[in-house]
């Protein structure tokens, strides 16, 4: 059993028999004005992203790393040219980006984009994410590099064969989280925030990470993950895998037995 870095966005605690749940309140005044940056749509068969959307899309090779792109001026990022719902060519040092569509529903927009090299896993697909602002390069590409090699990357691989256009959108999920001997109970937050509960039978804190694979579908794939120290200690937390489930097929977690089924997908309400 290998340990993860989990990443801490929201706090919730789940004791079975007797359940509470706390969320933190406010949002980062950097993310207000959620409107500012145009979604853009991206299509490029040579990274294997037959379209993905987002206020940033990642194209990704395996050869020429990671292709950031915006609709609007991020840290880091170089005008590329206008997007106007047609094919266009990306260059940046050392490498052309040939694309097959770029546009925007807002109709054409200006195009920003920069080239970075994977650090750890690496493979084809494309990413989506609508986080707005960042404070520095540094900020965005890590929230990227961690977007794609410990979450997309690190997908099962069938999933990713299905669905190879991937976004982390302001999507809220909830989870029935059923085990043998307890009564079930729910946990609510934003997609790719952590959700964690614990049993009364020990102190061992259970980690959910849920990510949208089809919202249609309310299909979701949920990376799982255990502390036996404090929540909040910056410690690896060790890894449980990946869990599957929709609201018609529940997903399953052999040890401990954990059974996961979706109760929605829905906007968030911030």
């Amino acid at each position: 059993m290998r340990s993860t870095s989990i990443s801490i966005r929201t706090f919730v605690v789940g004791v079975v028999a007797g359940l509470t749940a706390g969320f933190p309140q406010g949002v980062a005044a950097q993310d207000a004005g959620n409107a500012l940056r145009p979604q853009i749509v991206v299509a490029d068969a040579a990274s294997g992203c037959p379209s993905v959307a987002g206020a940033f899309v990642a194209l990704l090779d395996p050869v020429r790393g990671m292709l950031l792109l915006s609709a609007a001026p991020f840290p880091g990022g170089h005008v590329a040219g206008d997007a106007r719902g047609s094919a266009m060519t990306v260059s940046v040092p050392d490498a052309d980006w040939q694309l097959d569509r770029v546009g925007s529903s807002q109709g054409q927009v200006p195009l920003w984009g920069a080239r970075y090299p994977f650090l750890a896993a690496r493979g084809r697909g494309c990413v989506g994410f609508d986080k707005q602002f960042w404070s520095s390069e540094g900020d965005l590409v890590t929230y990227m590099r961690w977007l794609v090699e410990e979450i997309y990357l690190e997908l099962p691989a069938d999933e990713r064969q299905r669905r190879p256009d991937f976004r982390l959108a302001d999507r809220q999920v909830s989870l029935r989280v059923d085990r043998p001997g307890y009564g079930p109970f729910r946990l609510t937050g934003k997609e790719g925030a952590t959700l964690a509960c614990r049993y009364q039978d020990g102190a061992r804190i259970y980690l959910l990470m849920p990510f949208v694979l089809d919202e249609a579908t309310g299909r979701v794939a949920v990376k799982i993950a255990y502390t036996d120290g404090e929540y909040f200690d910056t410690s690896d937390k060790e890894s449980l895998g990946w869990v599957v489930a929709s609201p018609e097929d529940p997903g399953a977690l052999s040890e401990p037995p954990l059974t996961i089924t979706v109760a929605g997908v829905f906007p968030s309400e911030e």
